[in-house]
């Protein structure tokens, strides 16, 4: 039985055939539609201004050279994200110090309240959950980490990690299952 997956909206269709047919301007569209999201990507895998500047070049680069390839049997936003996490992954390969940053605050993965409003008592108790939280995190495996990263905290659904990574949707539940139950474990075991 196959997956259902989301087909590309008309005007992702208009913006592909337009660079196709090397319209300058639909390449523009396209880019202003989606730097913002291939940005947040690379800054949160990445974790340095310039790295995530650079790797935001290089996708629509590479998004430029693939469109061709693009079938339109998912989402453009899925394909797009799909080659800024390759290119993503490919710069922490390529410079081993970035693989670190995988780890790093977690509260810069989400909405934190106005640290003006909590006492130091509040503060202290926070860095104490971050630090554990941040710790268990390092301890998973790379693709419990990357499916838990990109499920609990990017907000992606098991669908598009799936076409996203290019595993079958009962991998990346089997993942995200076992990569929460070993987070859970060690927050109980600190």
């Amino acid at each position: 039985m196959r997956a259902y997956a989301a087909k590309p909206a008309s005007w992702e269709r208009r913006l592909i055939s337009g660079i196709r047919n090397g319209d300058e301007e639909a390449f523009r569209e396209l880019f202003r539609r989606f730097q913002g999201n291939v940005y947040g990507t690379a800054i949160r895998i990445l974790k340095e201004e310039q790295a995530a500047w650079d790797a935001l070049q290089e996708t629509f680069v590479n998004v430029h050279r693939a469109c061709h390839k693009f079938r339109g049997d998912s989402k453009l936003s899925t394909w797009i994200n799909r080659i800024a996490i390759n290119v993503c992954l490919e710069t922490l390969r390529r410079n081993r110090k970035h693989r670190h940053n995988l780890d790093g605050d977690v509260s810069e993965w989400g909405h934190l309240e106005d640290a003006s409003q909590r006492t130091p008592f509040e503060e202290l108790r926070r860095t104490e959950i971050k630090r554990r939280v941040r710790s268990a995190i390092s301890d998973l495996n790379e693709r419990h980490r990357k499916v838990v990263w990109l499920h609990d905290l990017q907000g992606f659904t098991i669908r598009e990690i799936a076409q996203s990574l290019k595993v079958a949707e009962g991998t990346i539940k089997s993942r995200l299952f076992y990569g929460r139950r070993r987070l859970r474990q060690r927050l109980e075991a600190a």
